[in-house]
């Protein structure tokens, strides 16, 4: 039987703290353009969104989708808002705008969790 030493302890090497800044300062997504009653309306990348605004999802589904549009839109929401829409016309807005930020749909729901 052959017993090996115990390894000897080395001090950990400070290393390099993770540069949030630098994440901060990368250029933003493509922005995501539709139209709808005459009108181009123009949302960030999901992923330039605040994550204040993610961490809403746990209001439900529906409220999270329409602060996400209320925050993304700024300026054009009121335009928007006074629109009248089919929720499911909504929801594929919104299923192409995260299509379009390379998400499906539920998955960005499922990353506010983790």
């Amino acid at each position: 039987m052959t017993t090996r030493s115990p390894k000897t302890a080395r001090p950990a090497k400070a290393s390099k703290p993770f540069d949030l800044d630098a994440i901060e300062a990368e250029v933003a997504g493509e922005v995501f353009t539709f139209d709808y009653k005459g009108t181009s309306y123009t949302l960030p990348h999901i992923h330039d969104v605040d994550r204040r605004v993610l961490m809403a999802a746990d209001q439900g589904e529906k409220a999270a989708m329409e602060e996400l549009f209320r925050v993304g839109l700024a300026e054009e929401y009121e335009a928007f808002a006074s629109q009248p829409m089919k929720l499911r016309t909504l929801n594929a807005l919104f299923e192409a705008w995260l299509r379009h930020c390379g998400l499906e749909p539920g998955e960005l729901r499922a990353s506010t969790r983790s």
